[in-house]
């Protein structure tokens, strides 16, 4: 199975907030923000790091990854607005697990 399964998320993640920024009158999401999740994949591409063996945090009620760290260390879901709701996995195959819908708590790392 290849090192890849972060670099297809982001893509995801990158395809959704492209598609409604394109379809809105006004961007619905920073395009800074949008400009700086394209760079990222680009980055991820070209190192060979394996990313998938890093913990995921996620949100807990719409099992989304975009998470913001606010300034003052508070953790806000960019979909459905939750904050300090996540749910941190050992890794993004827990995460994947748990996103189609095998929800283990040992899929969470404490």
């Amino acid at each position: 199975m290849s090192a890849q399964k972060t670099v297809i998320e982001l893509k995801e993640l990158h395809k959704h907030l492209s598609f409604y920024n394109d379809m809105a009158p006004f961007p619905v999401y920073d395009t800074e923000y949008v400009d700086a999740v394209k760079k990222v994949i680009n980055y991820m591409e070209d190192i060979n790091v394996n990313y998938d063996a890093l913990p995921v945090a996620a949100c807990k009620h719409c099992k989304s990854l975009h998470i913001i760290i606010d300034e003052v260390e508070n953790n806000h879901c960019m979909r459905c607005g939750s904050i300090n709701e996540i749910e941190v996995f050992i890794n993004i195959e827990k995460y994947l697990d748990y996103k189609d819908g095998e929800q283990t708590e040992e899929n969470i790392e404490d």
